[in-house]
């Protein structure tokens, strides 16, 4: 009842916010319609708590595989979204499902929608391994205007989630410890992207960041949770 109650706040909050924006903002934009399809690849450095005298700071590899569909003479279109990263000490696997309305205020686009999310988290240290599932609903806006000639997007997320965590270590004695956590994690993200070409193809950069405040933690031989930032630089290519 508690994450009920709260999500209908967020959503009803989101889309107050992103109303008010429209009002406000009337620069030009560009829509993309129909269907499209896109695969990123970049960099990615999740700033992860640290375990012990372990650093959880690392650098390393992001992919996604990404579309929308919008439905002809609809504000409506269907979006979803499967993320992979990976680094010398953790992994990430990521997807998520949306539905989003999309307004125009002249030439210009505002978004808001919600959907399914959810993130698998693995860490691997050198004598224990963390686990943290990440499964509940996002909420997004989104605005799309032009700078100069080139496009641009901005989208802004809020996560709701149920957070699973799991530990597994030795114990010093040959065998091992196993501990479990549970919890309720919200997640804010920020996700800047202009569109170009790469080799003539059409592309976008992206730039994103998300904080998350509870990730699972192991210190000081015990179970926990906390705050976690995660920095992605790609490119977004389209395929179709």
């Amino acid at each position: 009842m508690y994450r009920e109650s709260f999500t209908f706040l967020a959503t009803g909050i989101a889309g107050w916010v992103v109303f008010s924006f429209g009002i406000f903002f009337a620069p030009t934009a560009n829509a993309v319609d129909g269907t499209e399809l896109n695969s990123s690849v970049g960099l990615w450095a999740p700033l992860l708590p640290g375990s012990q005298d372990e650093s959880g700071d690392s650098l390393g590899t992001y992919l996604s595989l990404s579309g929308h569909h919008r439905f002809d003479g609809f504000l409506t279109n269907i979006e979803s979204a499967v993320s992979y990263g990976v680094s010398d000490s953790a992994e990430m696997l990521g997807f998520e499902i949306l539905l989003r309305d999309t307004w125009k205020f002249g030439d210009s686009e505002l978004s808001a929608g919600f959907g399914y999310s959810q993130m698998n988290w693995d860490q691997q240290r050198r004598r224990h391994a963390l686990d943290s599932d990440h499964r509940g609903a996002k909420i997004v806006g989104g605005w799309q205007t032009l700078l100069g000639r080139r496009p641009i997007w901005l989208d802004i997320s809020l996560g709701l989630y149920d957070l699973n965590g799991r530990y597994v270590g030795e114990d010093g004695l040959g065998g091992y410890d196993v501990a479990r956590n549970d919890a309720f994690a919200t997640t804010i993200g920020f996700k800047w992207k202009t569109d170009g070409t790469c080799w003539g193809i059409p592309a976008r950069t992206v730039f994103g960041l998300d904080y998350i405040d509870d990730i699972t933690t192991w210190r000081d031989g015990d179970i926990g949770t906390d705050e976690a930032v995660v920095w992605t630089t790609a490119m977004e290519l389209r395929l179709y």
